[in-house]
């Protein structure tokens, strides 16, 4: 049987959306560089053009409207942490539980490592994210009455990002939480017997007001496994407990005594006459490298956790803080923005008209001036327009093949 680890490391989120704090940096600058291009060349005046387009800023000297200012990758991680905390407290109102919110925010935030804040609407996004999230979860609210409770009554504008949040995605559905490995944990140190229980419950309320808020307004469901960020969590809560945890769960079982030499047993088997190695010959056994890797690696996601504790809600809704720090950055995406795709209602229904008028015919690939809705700012993936990609049948061509 696979291990756990090994198991998380076949899945999606491990995959696809796990990387290095420079890996996750280049990808967002990426993403903003290819941004910047495209929408510079949708705003860049035309020579025929009677009059500035209304995100450019204020003419040149010689008449020509200059482009406007981008934004940079930094001021779109604060627009992104900002919006995630918009997106639990949508999450608090529409009253949907703990692990739809995760998703939520974890859907969200990747969608904004391939795609930049400027591209598409994040006021947006953020309610098709929580709405896809019920339905990752196996939750299928009512759109009518889910739409209803932001007080909105379109719910196309929440379809229309769908398949848009998928493609962003991955197509990578499962979210894996640390909710399970708390719950675990605590059992775990239920199970040693020499620990207070109202110290354990108080350590599981703290960590788990931590998972509910600081992993998922900072990075660390990209560098980190759910079982880390449970013990970072953990640690924050009760740094005792959460050592007491690692050095506990690290260590080597001996075979049974009915059993040969030299068969070392995995953890978590439970043999007839097992002997549990003594307490001082454990960290001999494991050898002290592997603790302090691990405690390491949960020190450093602590450390990311403790920049924003759950306190730190208040600040992100905060009026003061908002007029300070986001408004700008909302008044300098409003010139910035994408024309074309900013509106996810207008941008559906232009790519349905560009599919319905394509000829089944081969075609060269008409000439873009701009406005061209086949190049979205996607960093992977290839650079190739999906419809060269597919196979085309031609008309004569049976498509179920010639007859037996």
């Amino acid at each position: 049987m696979a291990s756990e680890d090994a198991r998380y490391r076949q899945s999606s989120q491990f995959r696809l959306w796990s990387f290095s704090p420079a890996q996750l940096a280049e990808a967002r600058e990426k993403a903003n560089s290819l941004a910047q291009s495209s929408i510079g060349a949708r705003l860049a005046p035309t020579p025929n053009a009677s009059a500035p387009t209304s995100n450019a800023n204020t003419p040149d000297r010689d008449g020509t409207p200059s482009l406007p200012e981008f934004l940079t990758p930094a001021e779109e991680a604060i627009l992104v942490s900002f919006y995630v905390s918009e997106l639990l407290r949508a999450g608090d109102h529409a009253e949907v539980g703990e692990v739809v919110k995760a998703t939520g925010a974890a859907f969200f935030r990747r969608f904004y490592i391939t795609n930049s804040i400027m591209t598409y609407p994040p006021q947006e996004m953020l309610i098709v994210a929580l709405f896809f999230a019920c339905k990752a979860e196996g939750i299928f609210p009512n759109i009518g009455q889910f739409v209803s409770k932001f007080g909105r009554d379109r719910p196309d504008e929440i379809l229309a990002g769908e398949y848009l949040l998928c493609q962003g995605i991955r197509f990578a559905f499962d979210v894996k939480h640390p909710f399970r490995a708390l719950k675990g944990a605590t059992m775990e140190l239920r199970r040693l017997g020499d620990i207070e229980e109202k110290r354990i419950n108080a350590a599981e309320r703290r960590a788990r007001e931590i998972l509910n808020f600081s992993t998922l307004i900072t990075d660390a469901y990209f560098h980190y496994t759910p079982s880390q960020i449970m013990l970072a969590a953990l640690s924050l809560a009760d740094r005792g407990l959460a050592e007491r945890l690692i050095s506990h769960t690290f260590h080597y079982v001996p075979p049974p005594t009915n059993s040969g030499p030299g068969t070392p047993m995995a953890i978590g088997d439970a043999p007839m006459n097992r002997k549990e190695p003594k307490s001082e010959d454990r960290e001999a056994i494991i050898g002290s490298h592997i603790r302090d890797k691990v405690l390491g690696t949960v020190e450093a996601c602590r450390d990311m956790l403790a920049k924003e504790l759950p306190e730190r809600r208040e600040h992100w809704s905060n009026k003061a803080v908002f007029k300070a720090q986001i408004q700008p950055i909302r008044k300098k995406l409003a010139k910035c923005r994408d024309p074309d795709r900013y509106n996810l209602v207008e941008l559906q229904r232009a790519r349905r008209e560009q599919a319905g008028n394509k000829s089944d015919s081969e075609e060269d690939e008409p000439e873009d001036n701009g406005r061209s809705l086949e190049k979205d700012a996607a960093v992977f993936g290839d650079a190739l327009p999906r419809d060269t990609k597919r196979r085309k049948v031609a008309k004569t061509e049976d498509p179920f093949g010639p007859p037996l």
